[in-house]
C-alpha cells in the first residue's frame, strides 16, 4: 500500500512538470488514487512534491543544466552572460518580444508548475485533516501557501496581470478561452490574504530543513509589500520579526560561508533550495567559476567602498569577485586569477573579474563539474533588514533610529566591518543592498521597483566591443504560446498588443 502511494506521488509530480503550459486547452485527467490521502505521511509527501517547484535552473538549479537562479543578475548592471542558456543572453542585449522564448517562457511555465503543486496539495490536505494534529495541519498548509505565494509574486512582477489559479481543477480542466488576466492588485490582494494565513501557521523556528517557517513568510510578505510601494505596512510586518524577542534569525559571523561551506543550521539563511551530492548536485562551480559564462560588470567592482580607516576596499569585494592576482586554483603556473597558465574551461572574461560568491575555491571546477552542491539561497536576514531600513526611509520614519541600526548592522557586521553610516539616505541603502547581495538574483527587481532601471540598463556594456543594452520595458511579454491560445481573450503587455 506504502509503496504504491509513492508511486502515484511520482507519477502525479512527473505529469505536473511534463505540463510546462499549465494553460494549454488540452485538459489533464482529473488524478485519483483510492490508496493515496490516507496518511500523514502522504499529505508530507504531497507537501514536499510542492517545493520541486524551486528545482529548475530558473529559481535554484539543477542536474545537466548550467545555469543557475542567480542568472537573472545579467539583466541588472550588475552581471555579464556569454551563455545562451534561458536566452539571458538576448534578454540582456534587448530587443526582445512574445516569441523570444528562453527564460520569458520559462518564468511563466516553471511559476504555473510551481503554483499546480501547491494547488494540488491544497485541494486535498482536508482529506486527511481528521487525523493530523491543529499544529501540522496549519504548518503544511502554510508551506503551500508559501510556495504558491512565492511563485505568484514572480509572475505579477515579470509580467504584471496574469491568470489567477487558485485549485487544480481550475487549472487543468478549466475553460481557459474564457478567462481573462486577474488585475495585478487583485492578485496581490490575494497573496496577502493567503501569506498572513501561512504566518499564523508555520513555526517560529530558524529554518534548518529546506521547509519554509514563520520567517521565511515574514520575507515574503515583506517582499510582496515593497514591491507594490506599500512602504509603511513592510515596515511593520518586517519588525514584527526584527523587534520580536524570540526572533530566531541573526546575522553569520562568516559572510561567504553563507554560500559556500557553512549553509547548514546557518542562523542567516531563511529559506533556500538544498543539495546534497553525489545524488543531488548542479554544476555551479563548473559554470561560474571555470567556464566563467556569467561575470560581473565593472559598475558593480566600482560600488564596492573604501573603508576610510584602512584604506581598503570593503572586503565583501574579495569574497564576491576573483580580480587579477587573486589566488585561483584554475592558474596552475601561477596559482593566480590570470589567464597564464589557467586550466579553466573557459579565459578570463573582458572585464577581468569572475563572480567568487557561491564557489568552492579548493576545487579545479573542470575536473568536478558534477559534485557542486551548495544550496541555492533564496532569502537571508540580511536582506530583511536592508528591506526595513528601505521601508521606513520610503514611508517618510527617516529619523527613527531602528532603521538606521538595521542598515549600519549589515555593513558593520562580523567580517565586514565597514564604519556605519551617519544618515539614513537612499543612495546608502540602495548601494548597500547592491554590494551585500550582490549575485544572489535581487538587483534586476530591485531595479524595477526602484523605477530606474530605464534609466541604469542602457548605460551598461555587454561586449568587449562597446556595445551597450536595450531596455524593453517594466513588463516582460506574454510567451507567444500563451497569447496563440488566448486569442480574442486576452491582449498581451505594451508595446506588443
Amino acid at each position: 500500500m506504502k509503496q504504491n502511494r509513492y508511486i502515484y506521488l511520482i507519477a502525479l509530480v512527473a505529469i505536473l512538470t511534463a505540463c510546462s503550459d499549465l494553460l494549454d486547452k488540452e485538459p489533464l485527467t482529473q488524478i485519483d488514487s483510492k490508496d493515496f490521502w490516507k496518511t500523514e505521511q502522504d499529505a508530507q509527501a504531497a507537501l514536499t512534491a510542492s517545493y520541486s517547484g524551486y528545482r529548475t535552473s530558473i529559481f535554484g538549479s539543477v542536474r545537466g543544466a548550467n545555469g543557475v537562479a542567480m542568472d537573472i543578475e545579467a539583466l541588472s548592471d550588475n552581471a555579464i552572460i556569454t551563455s545562451s542558456f534561458a536566452g539571458y543572453q538576448g534578454i540582456m542585449q534587448g530587443g526582445i518580444n512574445p516569441s523570444t522564448g528562453g527564460a520569458i517562457n520559462q518564468f511563466w511555465s516553471d511559476c504555473y508548475n510551481a503554483i499546480a503543486k501547491a494547488n494540488y496539495f491544497l485541494d486535498n490536505i482536508d482529506q486527511v485533516k481528521g487525523i493530523l494534529s491543529e499544529t501540522n495541519y496549519n504548518k503544511y498548509k502554510g508551506e503551500a501557501l508559501f510556495n504558491r505565494c512565492y511563485f505568484y509574486n514572480e509572475l505579477v512582477q515579470l509580467y504584471g496581470d496574469v491568470p489567477l489559479v487558485l485549485t487544480l481543477q481550475q487549472g487543468i480542466e478549466g475553460d481557459y478561452n474564457q478567462t481573462p488576466r486577474t488585475p495585478k492588485a487583485q492578485i496581490v490582494e490575494q497573496l496577502l490574504h493567503d501569506i498572513d494565513i501561512a504566518i499564523a501557521g508555520l513555526p517560529n523556528v530558524a529554518y534548518t530543513d529546506g521547509h519554509a517557517v514563520r520567517g521565511s513568510a515574514i520575507m515574503l510578505k515583506v517582499r510582496i509589500l515593497m514591491n507594490n510601494q506599500r512602504f509603511a505596512e513592510a515596515a511593520d510586518v518586517a519588525w514584527s520579526l526584527i523587534g520580536d524577542s524570540q526572533n530566531p534569525f541573526r546575522l553569520h559571523t562568516s559572510y561567504s560561508g553563507i554560500f559556500f561551506n557553512e549553509q547548514k543550521n546557518n542562523p542567516e539563511i531563511m529559506f533556500s533550495v538544498m543539495y546534497t551530492a553525489p545524488d543531488d548536485y548542479h554544476q555551479l562551480d563548473q559554470y561560474v567559476s571555470s567556464r566563467m559564462s556569467v561575470f560581473p560588470t565593472p559598475q558593480l567592482r566600482d560600488s564596492y567602498e573604501i573603508n576610510p580607516d584602512t584604506g581598503q576596499k570593503d572586503p565583501r569585494l574579495k569574497m564576491t569577485i576573483f580580480q587579477s592576482g587573486d589566488p585561483w586554483i584554475n592558474n596552475t603556473k601561477t596559482g593566480t586569477f590570470s589567464n597564464d597558465g589557467r586550466v579553466s574551461e573557459s579565459a578570463i572574461p573582458f572585464t577581468n573579474m569572475a563572480f567568487k560568491k557561491w564557489i568552492d575555491p579548493t576545487i579545479r571546477t573542470a575536473n568536478s563539474s558534477n559534485l557542486s552542491d551548495q544550496d541555492i539561497v533564496k532569502m537571508r536576514y540580511a536582506d530583511l533588514l536592508l528591506l526595513y531600513a528601505e521601508a521606513m526611509f520610503e514611508s517618510g520614519q527617516v529619523s527613527d533610529t531602528r532603521a538606521l541600526d538595521a542598515l549600519n548592522a549589515v555593513r558593520t557586521r562580523t567580517g565586514v566591518n565597514m564604519p556605519p553610516k551617519t544618515e539614513l539616505t537612499q543612495e546608502n541603502i540602495r548601494n548597500e543592498r547592491r554590494v551585500e547581495l550582490a549575485y544572489e538574483g535581487l538587483r534586476f527587481n530591485d531595479l524595477l521597483r526602484w523605477g530606474i532601471a530605464d534609466e541604469i540598463i542602457p548605460t551598461i556594456q555587454y561586449h568587449q566591443n562597446g556595445s551597450k543594452r536595450k531596455f524593453d520595458g517594466y513588463l516582460w511579454p506574454i510567451p507567444q504560446s500563451q497569447m496563440d491560445i488566448m486569442q480574442g481573450v486576452w491582449q498581451n503587455n505594451p508595446p506588443w498588443q
